[in-house]
Parts: structure tokens; C-alpha cells; sequence
């Protein structure tokens, strides 16, 4: 049970990216047009653009390709932002608002083609099918204090032109067969994709485009010589003019900049064993992508292979797998009371990031360039601000979120985000709060 409690249920069914690496044996060229730090989506997305484009693209992992978030996360593609619709308005306008909400409704459009099924799609050129669903996502409030937020927030997603359903109980009920939420907020486009299972389909698209990919080869420095710079490894030294940074929740101390800005947040996941056709269809609704309002919030879907993948926050605290596995099926099981009996086989985690206005950046540090803080909309949002990230280092126009300013955290930090716990239990005392009876 140990073993199976410390596996990724989206790996039991994807092919390996190790598959589309080098050989560890093969040196590393001597010289490169961009040398590519992380192999995530968006540094996968990025090394794939700058190939396609013509250049030469040494990628670095410093573990393996599947140890990062990437092939981890819920594999939900959504329309949103971890920034509510009425913060961003306040802050851009309404004009400035619909900018944002059209880059997010293009970065999951961007996956729904390269996770589905047509000509352009990974699996038409990697043979990889990442199983895309379309089914759209619900946001649930557990209590009835929730629904004039989301009342308001409907209107403002439907004054910047986003087709939104607001739920009632008896709608929410009808459709999670739960009598856990008040109300909902269904958004029809977006959907789900198998993960890992992507991931790997972009590995082997990166490879076939001529990037070479390597595990186990972290960059242990950078120097800026004369033309561009030079990548330090245990394996060799490597000349480049471009950097792009990939690391996101993982920064290390190569990338101190990014460090000061971005704030690594640790998110955890569970997957129940195979349900019977009919209790997952009594669980999962339409196969709808579903999360709720809560600061420490919950997401849930239904997985390809017929499981429940159940995610969320349990503290900012320091916590065992085990102990966080536990807490994920006490909440599961207070949602679905059907799954009292069920088992439980998976367990594990990942990081994300997110910048303190839970807005994405795209960002030049120290000579590397980053796309980071996506605050759990990364599957959409990293692959398609990698792409764009490419196009503007190679003379095209800025990613709209390397327009606005990022600036360092306001207190003594880097990396290790010590002032989490103490917010967190603010946000504990928000969500009591705002679920009182």
C-alpha cells in the first residue's frame, strides 16, 4: 500500500519522456542558439517553438522530465486566472480585463488543439493521444453566503464576453449528486487532458523538431561572455545567446531573481482505484472539470481510465504524503459519500507558483527569460505563453504578461516562502467565515 501511496496515477498509463531523451553517454554540444533550463510543459512548449523556428535547442532537466509539475498536476484546462475577474478589472479596466480573459480563453483553445484530435494536434504527429475532453468546468460554493460573489463574478465574465451558467442547490445537486455546495458557476469551454500523458506527447514533438533533451543534467551556472552566455553542467559547458527559463515552483538558487518574485506552493493529489460504470457516473456528472471557492481549495475529475483524481491545499505547513493523503479522503469522501468504501491507491504531489497579485508572468531576469506564477492555470497558460515567449525574443511582440512590472516580495525572501503558514491561517479563518451557519 506504501508503494502504491507514493505513485502518480497519471504515469500507470503514459508513455516514459525518457524515450525522446539523449543518452546520458553523448556529450553535450559545445554551442547552441538557446539552451532551455526545466522540461515541463512550458520549457517542452518553448524549445519546440524556437526549433520549429530554425534554431539549435539544447534542453536541461536537472532530474527526470516526469519529476516536475507538469506530468503531476489535475490536467485541467480552464478559463480563469488565480486573480478574481473584479481584481483585474479594477486594476486594467474593463477594455484591459478582456485582454487578459481572451489570453486565457487562447491558451486553452491552444491546448484543446494540441491535446485533441485533428491535423494539428500531437497526436496526428507523435501518435500520444492526451486525451482531451472538452467537458468545460464548474466552480462550487459550499455555502449560500458564497453566491453573491459568484453571482457578480458571472456578470463580469459575461460582460467580457464569456458564456457563463450559474447553478442554483438544486441544479449543483442534479449535476455532482453531492449535497456539499449551494451553488455553481459553469464555464462550458475548456476541459481536461490526461496529464502525463501530454507531456509526453510534447517531449516527443520536442525531439522530432531536432531539440535535444537532457535528464539528469542540471545548470549549475551562468556567465555572460562576449555574444551571449555560457551554461555550466556537470556534463560540459555549453555557449548560447538565448536562455529560457522553465522552472517556475522548482527555482533553485541559479535563478535568485525569480526566487524574490515567485512563490513555490505545494499541491497534492489522490486517485481513487477504477469505479463501476455507474458509481462514477453518479460522481462525475458530465465529466465536467470541477474546483471550489475555497482559500484552501479542492479540485476533482474524473480520470480517463474511470478514477476519481481528487487535489487540493491542505496547509501551508510543513506535512507528511501520508497524512495529507489522509485529509484529501476525508474531503472527497465528505463530498461523494458513495466513495466511503472506496480504495484509495495513489498519492502524490507537485509545485506550482504564483506572484502575489495571482496574475502569470512572462519576465527577463538576470539574462534568463521565465514564464511563471500561473497559480494552478499552468497547463493552459505555460504552454501557450512558452510559444508566444519564443516568438517575442525572436522580434515579435510582447506576451501580455511580460507587460506589467513584477517586483520582488515586500519582506526578506527567497525561495523558501516562510510568511505562507501565517497567511494561511487567515485564509482558514476567512473560508470558517464565509461557511458559518
Amino acid at each position: 500500500m506504501q508503494r502504491e501511496l507514493s505513485a502518480v496515477a497519471w504515469h500507470d498509463d503514459a508513455p516514459d519522456p525518457t524515450r525522446f531523451t539523449a543518452a546520458a553517454s553523448e556529450p553535450l554540444p559545445t554551442s547552441v542558439d538557446w539552451v532551455v533550463i526545466g522540461g515541463g510543459f512550458s520549457g517542452l512548449s518553448a524549445a519546440r517553438r524556437a526549433a520549429e523556428r530554425g534554431a539549435r535547442v539544447l534542453l536541461l532537466e536537472k532530474g527526470a522530465l516526469r519529476d516536475g509539475a507538469s506530468s503531476r498536476n489535475g490536467g485541467m484546462a480552464h478559463v480563469g486566472f488565480g486573480a478574481s475577474t473584479s481584481s483585474i478589472i479594477k486594476r486594467f479596466g474593463m477594455e484591459g480585463a478582456r485582454e487578459w480573459l481572451d489570453l486565457s480563453r487562447a491558451a486553452v483553445r491552444r491546448v484543446a488543439t494540441l491535446a485533441g484530435q485533428g491535423d494539428a494536434s500531437l497526436m496526428a504527429t507523435t501518435g500520444i493521444d492526451a486525451q482531451w475532453s472538452g467537458t468545460g468546468h464548474v466552480e462550487l460554493t459550499h455555502s449560500a453566503r458564497g453566491l453573491p460573489d459568484l453571482r457578480a463574478e458571472a456578470d463580469l465574465r459575461e460582460s467580457l464576453g464569456l458564456p457563463v451558467r450559474l447553478l442554483d442547490r438544486s441544479a449543483v445537486q442534479q449535476l455532482t449528486n453531492s449535497e456539499s455546495f449551494a451553488g455553481g458557476l459553469a464555464v462550458d469551454e475548456g476541459g481536461g487532458v490526461q496529464p502525463a500523458r501530454l507531456h509526453a506527447a510534447m517531449a516527443a514533438a520536442a525531439q522530432a523538431a531536432g531539440v535535444e533533451i537532457r535528464e539528469q543534467t542540471p545548470a549549475t551556472g551562468i556567465l555572460q561572455i562576449a555574444g551571449g552566455y555560457e551554461v555550466r553542467t556537470p556534463r560540459g559547458s555549453v555557449r548560447t545567446q538565448h536562455i529560457f527559463g522553465g522552472v517556475n515552483g522548482y527555482a533553485d538558487r541559479l535563478f535568485p531573481a525569480l526566487r524574490r518574485r515567485a512563490i513555490p506552493v505545494g499541491s497534492y493529489m489522490i486517485a481513487t482505484e477504477p469505479l463501476a460504470p455507474e458509481l462514477l457516473a453518479q460522481v462525475s456528472g458530465n465529466g465536467e472539470m470541477r474546483f471550489d471557492t475555497r482559500n484552501f481549495l479542492s479540485y476533482w475529475r474524473p480520470t480517463p481510465d474511470g478514477r476519481i483524481a481528487f487535489g487540493g491545499r491542505t496547509s501551508f505547513w510543513p506535512d507528511s504524503l501520508p497524512r495529507i493523503a489522509r485529509t484529501l479522503t476525508a474531503r472527497v469522501r465528505e463530498i461523494h459519500p458513495q466513495l466511503a468504501s472506496t480504495r484509495v491507491t495513489h498519492a502524490w504531489g507537485g509545485r506550482l507558483s504564483f506572484a502575489l497579485d495571482r496574475l502569470p508572468r512572462v519576465t527577463r531576469l538576470d539574462g534568463v527569460t521565465h514564464v511563471s506564477g500561473c497559480a494552478g492555470s499552468g497547463v493552459a497558460l505555460m504552454t501557450l505563453l512558452a510559444e508566444q515567449t519564443i516568438d517575442w525574443e525572436l522580434g515579435g511582440d510582447p506576451p501580455l504578461p511580460a507587460r506589467i512590472a513584477w517586483q520582488p516580495v515586500p519582506v526578506p525572501y527567497e525561495g523558501l516562502p516562510w510568511f505562507l503558514p501565517f497567511a494561511g491561517i487567515g485564509f482558514a479563518l476567512e473560508d470558517w467565515w464565509n461557511e458559518r451557519r
